[in-house]
C-alpha cells in the first residue's frame, strides 16, 4: 500500500453512525417524542428497525382500527436496519433441509423461498407507493469466485437449485468472461448470478418507513428504553404501555430486556465506505449493473452505490462476540479492521488504490440459537417475537411482519403455514460457555479460511467450526 493512500484510510470519518444516517442527517438526527406514563393500545411493538416498522405498517393497513404502538430505545434505525450494507437479498440463513425439517416438508421450505424472492418485489412496491427515496434498484446479485474450491462450491449450489425446482431464472452460473463484463473482480473465475435482489440505502428506507407507518396511523416514540416484556405490558424508564399484544422487534438489543436474557446475542461486524469515485476508474472496474457483490474466504459484501462508492463490509477475523452479550462501541471500524477490509477491497479491485476510505462505522446483527429466523405468537399470552435474521434481514424483515400481521389478525393464510413461524426459540448457552464457544469457533472459521486460500482446497476445520456452533448457512 502507498503512503498516500495509507494516510487517506487513517483519517475516515468515524462517529457512532452509519454513513448512511451521516448523509441523511449532517447535523444530527431529529427524535420523537419520549414515552412517558402509561399509554394503551392493542399492539405494543417493542424496537423500530425494519422488523417493527414493517409489523407495524402492516397492522395498520390491514386493519386501520387497530392502535399500533411502537417503542424504541434510540431512534427508528439505530440499529443493523441503518447499518446494514444495503442488499434487499431474497436469503433466509438456514439451509434447504433444515427447513424442511422445520415445516411442511420439502413444499414448506419450496413455499417459503418463492415467498422471500416474490418479497423482493413487495419491498419495492412500498417503496413506489409511499415515495420512500432510498435509491431502490432491482439489479440481482453476484457470488463471485476467485478460487477452484469458490468455484466448485457455487456450481454445486446450482446443481442444487435445479434439484429443488429453481430455473436459470432464478438462480445460475455465470463464466468467467461474463463475469468480468458484468464486474471486473480481480482473478474473478465465474459467479452465481440471481436476479432476485435489490440495492437500496437502507437510512433511507428505515426513516422513510418511520414516516409511512406514522402516516397509516401508527405512533412512534423514540428514547424510550423497554426494560422488561410481561404478558399485556411493556415497562420502559419513564413509562409503561399496556396492550394485548406485546411484539418483540428488538435483534441484536434483546439482552437489554430483562425479561429476554440469552433469546438472541449480538453479532458485532464493521463496514466501510469510499468516497465517492471518479468515472475514469468506473471504466476500469465496469460493474456498470450495480449488483449487489458477495465475496468468499474472508466473506464480503458490497453495493456500488448510487452516488458511485463502494460500501464494504463482512467477515473480520476476529472473534464477533463480545462477552455478556455487550453491545458494540460507538465509534468507526478499529483501525485493524479498516486495513483488512481496505485490503481485502483492493484485492478485488486493484483501481482502487488511490481511493480513499471517508467513513467507517459498527454494529450489530441478531443471532438466535438456531441460527435461523422466526415469527412467534403466544395468543395466550400476547407475547410475540419476529427476527434472528443472522446479518440477512433487509428483506426477511418485510417477511416477518406481513407474517406476524397475519397471526396476530387471527388469520390462517399461506404466509402462517409457511415454516418461518415457530414455536418458542432455544434460548442460548450461559456465560462463559458463550463466550469461550464463539472464540473457538471464529478461531477455527479464520484458520480453515487462511488454509483455503493457500491450498485451494476445502478446509475441514471451517465445517467443523459451523457444526460446533449449530449454524450450516443458506441453501
Amino acid at each position: 500500500m502507498n503512503s498516500r493512500n495509507s494516510a487517506a484510510i487513517s483519517r475516515p470519518q468515524a462517529s457512532g453512525i452509519s454513513h448512511w444516517f451521516a448523509q441523511l442527517y449532517p447535523d444530527g438526527c431529529p427524535r420523537r417524542t419520549t414515552l412517558s406514563g402509561l399509554v394503551e393500545t392493542d399492539v405494543c411493538i417493542v424496537g423500530a428497525g425494519y422488523s417493527g416498522l414493517w409489523t407495524a405498517y402492516e397492522l395498520r393497513r390491514a386493519d386501520p382500527t387497530l392502535d399500533v404502538v411502537v417503542v424504541e430505545a434510540e431512534v427508528a434505525g439505530f440499529g443493523a436496519s441503518g447499518r446494514n450494507g444495503g442488499a434487499v437479498i431474497a436469503l433466509l440463513q438456514g439451509t434447504r433441509e433444515q427447513w424442511a425439517l422445520r415445516g411442511d416438508g420439502r413444499r414448506g421450505a419450496i413455499a417459503l423461498e418463492r415467498e422471500i424472492i416474490r418479497t423482493v418485489d413487495e419491498i419495492g412496491e412500498t417503496v413506489h407507493r409511499e415515495g420512500i427515496d432510498c435509491a431502490f434498484s432491482k439489479n440481482g446479485v453476484l457470488e463471485v469466485a476467485r478460487t477452484q474450491t469458490e468455484l466448485l462450491h457455487f456450481r454445486h449450489m446450482v446443481q442444487r437449485d435445479r434439484e429443488w425446482g429453481f430455473g436459470p431464472d432464478d438462480y445460475t452460473m455465470l463464466g468467467a468472461d461474463e463475469t468480468r463484463r458484468r464486474v471486473a473482480v480481480d482473478g474473478a473465475l465465474g459467479a452465481r448470478f440471481s436476479p432476485h435482489c435489490a440495492s437500496i440505502h437502507p437510512g433511507a428506507l428505515v426513516r422513510g418507513l418511520a414516516d409511512a407507518t406514522e402516516r397509516a396511523g401508527a405512533v412512534i416514540y423514540e428514547g424510550s428504553p423497554v426494560r422488561s416484556i410481561e404478558p399485556g405490558r411493556a415497562t420502559t424508564v419513564e413509562g409503561q404501555v399496556r396492550a394485548r399484544y406485546v411484539i418483540r422487534a428488538t435483534e441484536a438489543y434483546t439482552e437489554s430486556l430483562e425479561s429476554d436474557h440469552r433469546q438472541i446475542v449480538p453479532v458485532h461486524t464493521s463496514m466501510l465506505a469510499t468516497a465517492p469515485i471518479p468515472d475514469e476508474t468506473w471504466a476500469q472496474i465496469g460493474w456498470a449493473g450495480r449488483e449487489a457483490l458477495l465475496a468468499e474466504h474472508p466473506f464480503l459484501h458490497l453495493q456500488h452505490t448510487a452516488d458511485q462508492r463502494i460500501t464494504i463490509g463482512g467477515d473480520d477475523n476476529r472473534i464477533p462476540y463480545r462477552y455478556g452479550s455487550r453491545p458494540s462501541p460507538l465509534g468507526g471500524a478499529p483501525k485493524r479492521v479498516v486495513h483488512m477490509y481496505h485490503s481485502e477491497l483492493l484485492r478485488l479491485f486493484p483501481a482502487l488504490r488511490e481511493i480513499p476510505i471517508e467513513h467507517t462505522w459498527q454494529g450489530v446483527f441478531g443471532a438466535p440459537r438456531s441460527w435461523m429466523p422466526g415469527v412467534h405468537l403466544d395468543r395466550d399470552t400476547g407475547l410475540g417475537w419476529v427476527g434472528g435474521y443472522v446479518g440477512e434481514g433487509v428483506a426477511p424483515s418485510n417477511l416477518a411482519g406481513r407474517t406476524m400481521r397475519d397471526l396476530v389478525l387471527g388469520r390462517d393464510t399461506e404466509l402462517t403455514r409457511l415454516p418461518l413461524v415457530e414455536p418458542p426459540i432455544r434460548r442460548w448457552e450461559p456465560e462463559p460457555l458463550r463466550f469461550i464457544g464463539a472464540a473457538v469457533v471464529a478461531t477455527m472459521r479464520n484458520v480453515g479460511t487462511r488454509r483455503e486460500l493457500r491450498t485451494d482446497r476445502p478446509s475441514r476445520l471451517i465445517t467443523m467450526g459451523n457444526r460446533l456452533a449449530g449454524y450450516q448457512g443458506h441453501g
